[in-house]
């Protein structure tokens, strides 16, 4: 080879590193400006206890109509009650809803039941924006040490939008919507008539059956063993409509749309589904015996609280706290050292730069946690 060419790939390397640096740094200063979005209210009101479900197994074959007829379904048991997205101190959902969940070795089977006096929509192409109609959405995030997840969304017509996350929005992420659940079946059915404002419907529901592989990834299989716990969440979106020429429309006062109310099974203390720390579990069970949180789950949201106060210090310090004391002295949220839990943080010079490392003596467990929202569970 030539010098010349020699001194070609050498600037070309030079001018891709360049590249890099900059993009980098771009996306750092759009992720630093999204994470000034939380409030100390608002971590507050994200200390909520999530909810666990334990899923049952089933042996017979599930027939995704809409209607929950199997025996199976019958020994489901149902969640909890919808609440408000951002937790109980906000007003009661006006509607009932609530899932019920089966699996077997292929499909996670989900079954929700909406109350509605009104059952309408009007979106009918994949992949289009749903929840500009009432919807039911399901937000899955199999692998415990990855930030990837999915969401499904689905109308009364039975128009499903699904994607992938590699990453939530608010940490530099981006839908990707031309990925599809490839054999996801669904199925609603309707306790009433649908766009049919002159009587009044009770209910519809959703039923799905949702196909392990195809949440696989190239180097992690989804398919659960008995006791794997995956996080999981649900949320109705549900808008006030009017009714013009015998056809129903989202509701607006002075030309602008009224908000929608988001009801979900595990509140986040947020109006925004994107934190999927803040979801609920689920437990796959063979039996009837009753789930129960995750060893993991204390340490979980530990380094989390940490990632929130941070973000709240650097607002009013211009840098990374660099002890639990800085942190605490925000809010009393996380627990001081002691026999079960020890705190390491490691910032650079300016403070601009941290992670930290938590351990969960009692359990056997570390995680850590980054400046970028880079979450990392270590030991069992």
């Amino acid at each position: 080879m030539c010098l010349f060419q020699y001194f070609y790939l050498f600037l070309e390397a030079e001018i891709m590193k360049s590249l890099y640096t900059i993009l980098t740094l771009l996306l750092c200063s759009s992720v630093n400006s999204i994470y000034a979005q939380t409030t100390l209210e608002q971590v507050q009101h994200m200390q909520s206890t999530p909810k666990h479900y334990g899923v049952l197994r089933t042996s017979t074959p599930i027939q995704i109509d809409g209607k929950a007829d199997e025996d199976s379904w019958q020994q489901a048991a149902w969640t909890d009650s919808f609440i408000d997205i951002e937790g109980k101190h906000r007003p009661h959902p006006t509607y009932d809803t609530k899932v019920k969940m089966l699996w077997d070795d292929e499909y996670l089977y989900l079954y929700a039941q909406l109350e509605e006096p009104h059952v309408w929509g009007n979106l009918t192409e994949r992949d289009t924006i749903i929840y500009h109609n009432n919807d039911f959405e399901v937000f899955l995030k199999p692998f415990n040490n990855s930030p990837l997840y999915y969401e499904i969304e689905i109308n009364p017509l039975n128009t499903v939008m699904d994607l992938l996350m590699p990453n939530p929005y608010r940490l530099g992420g981006d839908a990707l919507m031309h990925w599809d659940v490839k054999d996801l079946k669904t199925a609603v059915h309707i306790e009433g008539t649908l766009n049919n404002p002159n009587d009044t419907d009770r209910y519809w529901t959703v039923e799905m059956a949702i196909p392990f592989r195809s949440l696989s990834t190239y180097s992690r299989r989804a398919t659960p063993k008995v006791d794997d716990y995956w996080q999981i969440n649900f949320s109705r979106v549900q808008w006030q409509h009017n009714i013009i020429d015998g056809r129903y429309s989202r509701k607006k006062q002075e030309g602008k749309l009224l908000h929608e109310d988001n009801w979900v099974w595990s509140a986040i203390g947020i109006i925004n589904m994107h934190f999927p720390e803040r979801w609920g579990y689920i437990q796959f069970l063979n039996n009837q015996k009753e789930s129960t949180f995750p060893v993991h789950y204390l340490i979980e949201k530990n380094a989390w609280n940490i990632f929130y106060l941070q973000q709240l210090y650097r607002k009013s310090n211009a840098h990374y706290a660099n002890s639990l004391e800085d942190l605490n002295s925000i809010t009393n949220i996380l627990p001081v050292a002691n026999e079960r839990w020890s705190y390491s943080f490691l910032t650079n010079t300016e403070n601009s730069l941290y992670q930290v490392e938590v351990h969960d003596k009692s359990q056997g467990l570390r995680a850590t946690i980054d400046n970028y929202g880079n979450y990392m569970l270590h030991g069992r």
